[in-house]
């Protein structure tokens, strides 16, 4: 245990963190309350005010106490801290095993000079990060420097990466989501009318409403003619609602993506890989090397087309807040990226198939896309049957279901000619597609947990399976190949066969 006269504790700004874990003490004041407006009114309630204001001052209390007992001290070989009010704990973690340590710059922090400080093991939960607090920037770089010395940073085997504006509006570009923007859409519009009044909340939905009726009355000639059956889609205005609502939702998002990933960089050591992103909150990831469970190579349907590539770590600590960037190598050229990829991350380097599915197996790659692709139409067809009065509205949904459905094949489509596994020395590759992206995944044995070698009814006849491997993350992540040979995979990863 270090000398008490080192302890160190964290910036005051840390009780307003630790207030949230006593605001469930609020449902005294509340229930109290409620019970008041049924039975005595307002003059019985204010009589009891009293209570109320002792929970609210019992609370701040009890944030103050959680800080002041919260004392911590770091040096070249250890993070040691205090905490508890009612049961005193002293932890202390040894640096190696201290999987990721981050610090993150809000705007709003930096006129107070202040940083906040993450710190996460494999110990702990996989929701929430084990020890987060506020301290000032210069006890950050201090931090910081204890976590990667500079003499490692200036051993002159420092490798950095910085993708161009390009490479990250395309990371922007192909991973923004409609539905988050269409949240954070909402989410503004509300608080407008909240902060600025109910005529500004009033006017903005109002805009919403006159421009989507806009292009479903003044566009009639804006029609889709599909050229199988030559079906012609007029644009209901609920329809043009709900488009112009995704559109403009995948724009914020868009935005917040960009914002996110603005001043990525990369950074390897001898121990450490070393993010850096972020605009209004710049995070800066310090990860160990040996805590990286694995590398994702991911393409989508238009990426494939294209020949693009980005490259993903999963690892202990990073991932856990929705802003967090994985993405070390954002979207590039092939050669590009493995030539980044060599630079950074020798390690993990994808190498060929050696098992892969055969030609029969296409039917079991696609088999679930083209039911989906026959149910959307049928269940079309059915509601214009039911109610052919909302006719466009049931052929607008069924245009909009179809496009995902087709995706959805064209991904399985190239699966099938791109799924397979290897292993070269201790790492492991295997290709395989989820939803709609396809992955890349390379990983090194050691962060092997699980291989589930599973087999149905007709995959015995030709001795083939389904192979779900599961890999150490925050808790457990699988994947999930399709349609290999059995021996081969039980070979390939070691395994002994049951007997028959």
């Amino acid at each position: 245990m270090p000398d008490p006269a080192l302890l160190r504790r964290a910036h005051p700004l840390s009780i307003i963190r630790y207030l949230g874990r006593f605001l469930f003490l609020l449902v005294v004041p509340f229930l109290r309350g409620f019970l008041s407006a049924l039975t005595g009114g307002f003059i019985a309630w204010l009589s009891g005010a009293w209570i109320d204001l002792l929970v609210i001052l019992s609370i701040l209390a009890l944030a103050y106490l959680k800080w002041y007992k919260f004392k911590y001290y770091m040096c070249k070989d250890l993070f040691y801290y205090t905490n508890g009010i009612v049961f005193y704990q002293q932890t202390c973690i040894p640096l190696t095993r201290i999987s990721s340590f981050s610090t993150q710059k809000a705007f709003w922090l930096r006129p107070l000079r202040l940083t906040k400080i993450v710190i996460d093991t494999i110990a702990l939960g996989t929701k929430n990060a084990d020890l987060t607090f506020y301290v000032r920037d210069e006890e950050a770089a201090r931090l910081l420097e204890q976590r990667l010395p500079q003499a490692e940073i200036q051993s002159g085997r420092l490798r950095e990466f910085s993708p161009g504006i390009c490479s990250l509006l395309f990371l922007s570009l192909f991973t923004s989501n409609s539905l988050l923007g269409v949240l954070l859409l909402s989410t503004f519009i509300s608080q407008a009318g909240q902060l600025l009044g109910d005529e500004l909340s009033y006017t903005l939905i109002s805009s919403l409403e006159s421009l989507s009726q806009k292009l479903a009355v003044e566009l009639p000639s804006l029609t889709y003619h599909l050229t199988a059956g030559m079906v012609v889609v007029k644009i209901p205005p609920i329809a043009a609602g709900v488009a112009l609502v995704l559109l403009a939702g995948w724009l914020v998002a868009f935005l917040v993506n960009l914002l996110q990933a603005r001043k990525l960089s990369t950074r390897r050591t001898d121990s450490f890989l070393c993010l850096q992103a972020g605009t209004f909150v710049f995070k800066t990831f310090c990860i160990k090397l040996s805590d990286i469970c694995f590398l994702d190579i991911r393409q989508s349907l238009v990426t494939r087309l294209f020949r693009l590539y980005s490259v993903y770590i999963n690892a202990i600590g990073l991932g856990k807040e929705k802003s967090d960037i994985a993405a070390i190598i954002p979207f590039a050229s092939r050669q590009r990226v493995f030539d980044q990829l060599t630079r950074l991350m020798p390690e993990y380097f994808p190498s060929p198939r050696t098992i892969r599915p055969n030609l029969a197996a296409i039917f079991k790659f696609i088999l679930q896309p083209l039911l989906i692709c026959a149910l959307v139409p049928a269940v079309t067809f059915l509601g214009i049957f039911l109610l052919p009065r909302w006719d466009a509205i049931f052929y607008f949904a069924g245009f909009m279901g179809m496009l995902p459905a087709i995706w959805f094949l064209g991904v399985r489509i190239i699966d099938f000619c791109s799924s397979g596994v290897s292993k070269e020395g201790t790492i492991f590759t295997i290709r395989y597609s989820k939803l709609f992206h396809l992955h890349t995944v390379i990983f090194s044995e050691e962060q092997l947990m699980m291989v589930n070698i599973r087999q149905s009814i007709l995959q015995r006849r030709r001795d083939k399976c389904d192979l779900l491997i599961s890999t150490r993350a925050e808790g457990r992540y699988r994947h999930h190949l399709r349609n290999l040979d059995r021996k081969a995979c039980i070979a390939l990863f070691g395994a002994s066969p049951p007997e028959t």
